[in-house]
């Protein structure tokens, strides 16, 4: 029995998608393995490698890139062909190169049928049981992924609209500041335990999120989901997932789904943290909605704060690191040398495609002979060997080292960008000489490439664009440099402390950090009234990481900053330097209209036992928020006097368990 034409078709379709996947999924995989990418580029590279697997077989199909061979080879090597067949006698009716019919004496043709021969009987082929076996698994996965879908629809379903109240007024607030002009849908739901982003228009919030998150985290919280919105990744995600459970045997297809996950997760913090300026605020949220999600939260992937509870420890710190991606160019680049591997996929798809139909063909001969004439225009897979693997590459890192001097700033921006990827040392001289490179974003390329290389030789050169006139190239000098421990030289990087650019200055703060440029801390500290308030509470990070107690002066005046995460960072700051606090500003602190400031300054009295402060923390266990609540008991509790005894005992009658737990703990230890 012949394979049917479809079945043969579409077996090897799945086959060239196996391949091309593989090649394309897996490059996305080494790429960001091996360099540390902003997400927007890994995200990139992940959507481009899942939706280009499944164009690529279908563009090679169309454009013929094929053989026709590899379509009829199934359908016409089941005929056995003798290996010398007989010479046949001239035809005197043969005109023209047209041979007259064959006789059909099967003696003569042994693939001509025998009217007294029974026709033998053959089983199904195998391409046509492999496609039947494929689409019985994809159907039966894609429907459990649709019920769980379902059942996802079942919880939510008495859900109800907010459409008056705070809540509501911070989303109309957040939907102004940002530009966001479609229609959004604010459900609230008692069966959820953390906000998601529903389709395209819904955001679906848990009860909890009113009593327990203060107006600031509330306001991370929608803009986060917003941001998961604008970027559509509830239909990114089902379509991934999707795409998972049809191709179920490509498992690169589940490792993209997840990264894509963690992509969508990291450029909502992003944008959350651009449009509300509050890192702490949205961390803060982030480590109480995680305390109210169970193991299992929702079924199916969806677009949700913290769904990914893995995720959590890395998204915090990451927050509050409070670095933002530096240059946006990058991802420009990215998008071409995504293309680029595109383009180079569908340009090797012919031997694919040959090695392709050699193995729908042998699923559906039955041991032909073939003729010499056949045997030469078979498919031949040829391997090659190692040693040659290596002489490619250094063909291919050749050739790049030249496409650096290309007339085309783009060409040469994905050229440095591919050989950072690479890893090739060989790279790095070349590189180097593009820092002099006329167009700003070619030279921010190749500060990358160096950076990811990590060679020493590179510090010198990296340094001397600290006096690039374009702040983006100075912002990712400084970026690089942070890949060494030794050998920056620290005096460039503190004349940028005066940079009329934010950024660079935010960045030169960081670098001096991270060298750990004790030296460097009176002038660090000159920025303590700076005009950003991302550049003062890096200010106050580093003199606190730095540990020079020449540096308590500019940390206690940051304490009364207009920014509330400046002022929490110097609370921290003073606490790691053991600095004094004068008691009447950390009484004012405990009365601070942040949340987050009130509760740090709480901690801070807890455990410096200031008495002076136990009337504050008695009323702030009524506060409204829990997590202020929580530590202003257990401030309590370190206070050896008999006052803060009986604000705990007070404390066992309160509404809020947690407080009850606290108090109840505190009052069985000595303070």
């Amino acid at each position: 029995m012949n394979a049917p034409p479809l079945a043969s078709s579409l077996l090897a379709w799945l086959l060239t998608y196996l391949m091309h996947s593989s090649v394309l999924l897996g490059a996305a995989w080494l790429v960001t393995r091996r360099r540390r990418l902003e997400p927007a580029a890994s995200d990139l590279l992940w959507k481009v490698a899942l939706l280009a697997s499944l164009v690529t077989g279908t563009i090679q199909s169309r454009l013929r890139l094929s053989t026709s061979a590899a379509m009829t080879l199934p359908v016409t090597l089941h005929q056995p062909v003798p290996v010398n067949p007989p010479t046949a006698p001239t035809d005197p009716g043969r005109k023209h190169g047209v041979e007259a019919a064959a006789p059909t004496d099967p003696a003569r043709n042994p693939g001509a049928t025998d009217p007294g021969r029974k026709p033998r009987v053959h089983g199904p082929s195998l391409p046509l049981v492999a496609v039947l076996l494929w689409g019985l698994i994809a159907l039966a996965s894609s429907l459990y992924y649709v019920a769980r879908r379902l059942i996802l629809v079942g919880r939510l379903a008495d859900r109800r609209a907010v459409s008056d109240g705070p809540l509501a007024a911070t989303l109309i607030d957040l939907k102004r500041t940002t530009g966001y002009r479609r229609r959004v849908r604010l459900t609230m739901a008692r069966t959820i335990s953390s906000p998601v982003a529903l389709g395209l228009s819904e955001i679906c919030v848990p009860e909890l999120a009113l009593s327990e998150l203060g107006a600031d985290q509330q306001r991370s919280m929608l803009a986060h989901e917003l941001a998961h919105l604008a970027r559509r990744d509830s239909l990114w995600l089902a379509g991934a997932s999707l795409i998972e459970r049809v191709f179920f045997f490509q498992p690169l297809d589940r490792l993209a789904r997840r990264e894509l996950e963690t992509a969508a997760e990291y450029l909502s913090d992003e944008w959350a943290m651009r449009k509300t300026g509050s890192a702490v605020s949205l961390a803060k949220c982030l480590a109480t909605v995680a305390e109210w999600i169970q193991a299992s939260p929702l079924g199916v992937p969806v677009a949700g704060l913290a769904e990914r509870r893995s995720l959590l420890v890395s998204r915090i710190a990451r927050l509050l690191d409070g670095r933002l991606p530096s240059s946006p160019a990058s991802r420009r680049g990215w998008a071409f040398a995504a293309a680029l591997g595109v383009v180079v996929t569908i340009a090797a798809a012919p031997r694919v495609s040959q090695g392709v139909a050699a193995v729908t063909a042998s699923g559906t001969t039955t041991a032909p002979t073939a003729t010499p004439t056949q045997s030469a225009a078979a498919p031949v897979v040829v391997r090659k060997p190692a040693a040659a693997a290596t002489n490619e590459d250094t063909t291919v890192v050749n050739a790049l080292i030249a496409r650096l001097k290309d007339d085309n700033a783009g060409v040469r921006r994905a050229a440095a960008h591919s050989l950072g990827q690479l890893g090739d040392l060989r790279a790095v001289q070349p590189l180097i000489a593009v820092l002099a490179d006329s167009d700003a974003e070619v030279r921010s390329a190749a500060v990358d490439a160096l950076a990811d290389l990590e060679d020493p030789r590179a510090i010198g050169p990296i340094a001397g664009l600290l006096k690039d006139p374009v702040a983006d190239v100075k912002h990712n000098a400084l970026s690089a440099l942070s890949h060494w421990d030794q050998g920056v030289p620290s005096a460039p990087v503190v004349a940028l402390l005066d940079d009329p650019a934010a950024d660079v200055r935010h960045e030169a703060v960081n670098l001096l950090e991270h060298l750990h440029a004790r030296s460097a801390g009176s002038a660090i500290a000159r920025l303590i009234h700076d005009p950003s308030s991302d550049v003062r509470s890096a200010v106050v990070q580093a003199l606190g990481n730095l540990g020079e107690q020449s540096g308590a002066t500019a940390i206690t005046e940051a304490l009364s900053d207009a920014n509330p995460d400046v002022r929490q960072a110097a609370l921290g700051a003073l606490n790691d330097l053991k600095a004094p606090i004068a008691e009447a500003t950390l009484l004012d602190l405990i009365k601070d209209a942040n949340a987050d400031v009130r509760q740090r300054a709480a901690e801070l009295a807890g455990e410096r036992s200031v008495i002076a402060a136990v009337p504050a923390l008695r009323r702030l266990i009524d506060d409204p928020r829990g997590d202020v609540r929580e530590a202003a008991t257990e401030a309590l509790g370190h206070i050896a006097d008999p006052a803060a005894r009986q604000a705990l005992q007070a404390a066992l009658g309160s509404p809020d368990p947690k407080v009850r737990r606290a108090a109840a703990e505190a009052l069985g230890q000595d303070p």
